[in-house]
């Protein structure tokens, strides 16, 4: 009989440990992964924005997303959420459905450089910004990637496409993406030097070099430490 009681209490023990040990392990999970929910986090990055906000959140299933709506009449707008501490952090992923395309667009050649999806990933250092800009391209198959001509001393930024062509409307798609890889590869030359600290995600729906109506939607952003 003692012997039974041992083990059965040598077992409540066991279990208590493992309960103890999983919340343990969910807890410091959760402290490596920041999660960028719709809401009123995100705002217009006025500075590269017109005035007319084509954004807003929504439900849909339970789950929060970011829809938008680009009309040719309107200036570009780039939502932005600025992270309350810059993070190291390595990895991102979020998911996007596209409803309508800029038919005719390519973001490397030419005049008309619209992406019905970007997700813009902030890097800053003292003097220097650093932006990779994930797109969904009409034009070019996933894997491609390319410096902006718009890049200067001060502000780097590079693309890398995600998802191509031929476009597939109203189906989610999930992106899951190595941000200190991208970085070493697009501004270290595939050095491993160090990674400045992420400052903020942007995203843009944009079709005003086609002037087409986009329509784009936006869930589930988190960034991995």
């Amino acid at each position: 009989m003692k012997a039974n009681i041992l083990i059965i209490a040598f077992a409540a023990c066991s279990i208590s440990s493992s309960n103890i040990n999983s919340e343990e392990i969910k807890t410091e999970a959760a402290k490596n992964v920041i999660e960028l929910e719709p809401g009123p986090g995100w705002d217009i990055l006025h500075m590269f924005s017109g005035k007319v906000n084509y954004y807003w959140f929504d439900t849909e299933n339970g789950e929060k997303l970011i829809k938008s709506r680009y009309r040719p009449d309107l200036k570009t707008v780039i939502l932005f959420q600025k992270l309350e501490e810059p993070c190291e952090c390595s990895r991102a992923s979020w998911k996007w459905r596209v409803h309508s395309f800029p038919i005719g667009a390519d973001e490397w050649h030419g005049p008309l450089k619209d992406s019905p999806g970007a997700v813009y990933v902030y890097f800053r250092t003292t003097f220097r910004q650093y932006v990779i800009k994930y797109v969904w391209s009409v034009a070019h198959p996933a894997g491609t990637s390319f410096p902006s001509d718009r890049s200067n001393f001060f502000n780097k930024m590079y693309y890398k496409v995600l998802e191509g062509p031929p476009p597939e409307k109203d189906a989610w798609k999930m992106e899951d993406v190595d941000l200190t890889a991208d970085f070493r590869k697009f501004f270290l030359d595939g050095e491993n030097g160090e990674v400045p600290p992420v400052s903020g995600l942007g995203i843009l729906t944009d079709g005003d070099a086609t002037e087409m109506i986009v329509e784009t939607d936006y869930a589930g952003f988190r960034l991995m430490k």
